[in-house]
């Protein structure tokens, strides 16, 4: 089973590993960049419009692949609301584990529960 990627970045070749794929709506995933996106401080009413349309993205992709675990990234004070979202709507919020070091600079290791 694959990896739904609800993060601003396409894929890369190391993710791809994990099992991690894109989404099979582009137009999903361009407004996933939108929905993560702020200009300004945000304020609640808007933060909790956006997870829930974060959400509502990921249960159509969950709907089209079967899959249920999806990676997320997205700013701290989002990330609670999103993850609790997700795992009401029966799905598994997941984030990357990474390393950084002076020769291969940020490596994925694992990903793991994010809630």
């Amino acid at each position: 089973m694959s990896i739904i990627n609800l993060t601003k970045f396409r894929i890369t070749p190391e993710l791809a590993e994990f099992g991690v794929r894109d989404l099979t709506n582009w137009k999903d995933f361009q407004e996933i960049r939108n929905l993560l996106f702020f200009q300004a401080p945000p304020v609640k009413d808007l933060v909790a419009k956006r997870v829930e349309r974060l959400a509502e993205i990921a249960l159509q992709e969950h709907k089209r692949t079967g899959n249920t675990q999806v990676l997320v990234s997205c700013p701290p004070w989002m990330s609670h609301s999103l993850c609790n979202e997700l795992i009401y709507h029966g799905l598994e919020p997941l984030v990357s584990f990474t390393k950084r070091t002076q020769e291969s600079g940020i490596t994925v290791v694992d990903l793991v529960k994010a809630a």
